[in-house]
């Protein structure tokens, strides 16, 4: 028997919130952001603020300016980093009110890992034991096919599909920064473009996996 298409459709849902905001928190940290400086031959980077402070940061500092700031949208810090040995926020006001929005964005992402968790949970509770693996194959299939096709859209034209995410979640507008921005020393285009290839790659690799493997075992089953 196969499963309707609309639990096909609200568990591929869940998996996706589930599994794209997990490959997020893997994919966040410090690691990868020294991977993917590494990979673009950046060995550090200068800060200015005005009038004339300078700052001039190895990757080892820039991967802890990463992680003090990953900390403050986490909300495990309560303020985003200053210059070294001062009181000057590194950001500017309007870096830092964007800053704050990312922090709330981050926040909802919580609730909606878990109200992926609570769709995951109730479609297959709700779903008869002989049709569950078919629907996971199916939600898996639909979940890594979906998410597939938004990487490769990523991969070909990253700056309009970034800027686009940033109108749907910042409507508020606070998120263009000029080319002397701190903000964009820190998080240069190709940081944003590494990360999120891997997260979708990941994504797509776990859901590949997931239909594979019910697959088999549907095969199995038949025999």
């Amino acid at each position: 028997m196969s499963a309707s298409p609309l639990r096909v459709a609200a568990l591929a849902v869940g998996f996706a919130l589930v599994g794209l905001i997990g490959c997020v928190a893997v994919f966040d940290g410090a690691d990868t952001y020294r991977e993917i400086a590494r990979e673009e031959g950046i060995d550090g980077a200068t800060f200015r603020s005005p009038p004339d402070l300078r700052w001039i940061v190895d990757l080892p500092g820039l991967t802890d300016l990463h992680r003090r700031t990953l900390a403050y949208v986490l909300g495990d810090a309560p303020e985003l980093p200053m210059f070294a040995a001062t009181t000057v926020p590194l950001f500017d006001e309007n870096e830092r009110l964007h800053m704050a929005d990312v922090r709330g964005v981050f926040q909802a992402t919580k609730l909606a890992f878990l109200a992926g968790l609570a769709v995951t949970f109730l479609v297959l509770r709700w779903t008869e034991r002989s049709t569950r693996i078919r629907l996971v194959r199916d939600a898996a299939i639909a979940a890594g096919a979906g998410t597939a096709i938004v990487a490769v859209a990523a991969a070909i034209a990253f700056e309009p599909l970034f800027l686009l995410f940033h109108e749907v979640f910042f409507p508020q507008g606070n998120f263009l920064f000029g080319p002397d921005s701190n903000l964009l020393v820190l998080y240069p285009e190709p940081y944003w473009y590494g990360v999120t290839l891997r997260i979708g790659l990941a994504f797509v690799a776990v859901m590949a996996a997931f239909a594979t493997v019910t697959a088999a075992t549907l095969r199995r089953t038949r025999r």
